[in-house]
């Protein structure tokens, strides 16, 4: 079972669960633990839930959608899969999506700890990043323009206010979507760009 959740790093781990499936020919799943307490329209998450739906499809996948409902969210996806009698979990270690929780490391041990007859494979953001030129177009040099309080996308740098960095454009999506890199810290951090617009914090 792939647990996915808001960010693109969905794709990666879904393939990594489609080649795993393969190999143990057993069945997948692909879990979304819904932490949102309202049931208010999120077009960006909405997008990526089309791709992640398209995905499991493709790979003879059962898409599952719960919602947290004030738990936490390992006991959701426990109970998810003792249902299913998953005996493998996939899971996403990134600071970059709302998966933030799963870097800490007592949520790897609290989900462990819950686990019966089942094994954990966290899949590191360093290892997916790795792999982008699967999921994403060769970067370009890009700028992020703030307007009204929003940054943008943008092939030139405008105003007083704007940061230069490198887009990635994910693969199959005529909007522009993808990844934008940029360095702090001395370190590279990526940032998600969904229909041209930040929806990151910086």
């Amino acid at each position: 079972m792939v647990c996915v959740h808001y960010g693109p790093h969905g794709e990666r781990l879904i393939r990594r669960g489609v080649e795993l499936s393969e190999m143990l020919g057993a069945p997948l799943y692909v879990l979304n633990v819904d932490s949102s307490d309202s049931d208010e329209y999120n077009q960006s998450k909405e997008m990526f839930m089309a791709v992640w739906k398209r995905l499991a499809e493709e790979a003879g996948a059962e898409f599952m959608v719960r919602k947290r409902r004030g738990r936490k969210t390992t006991d959701v996806i426990v109970e998810a899969a003792e249902e299913k009698d998953v005996t493998q979990i996939i899971i996403g270690q990134s600071a970059q999506t709302l998966w933030q929780e799963l870097t800490k490391r007592n949520f790897v041990n609290e989900l462990i700890s819950k686990m019966k007859m089942m094994d954990l494979h966290v899949v590191a953001v360093q290892r997916m990043r790795a792999g982008l030129e699967e999921t994403h177009e060769e970067g370009v040099i890009s700028y992020l323009v703030k307007n009204e309080g929003v940054y943008q996308l943008s092939d030139e740098p405008e105003g007083q206010d704007y940061i230069k960095g490198k887009f990635f454009h994910e693969l199959h999506t005529e909007f522009e979507n993808g990844l934008f890199r940029i360095e702090q810290d001395g370190k590279a951090r990526y940032l998600h760009i969904c229909e041209g617009t930040l929806s990151d914090p910086l």
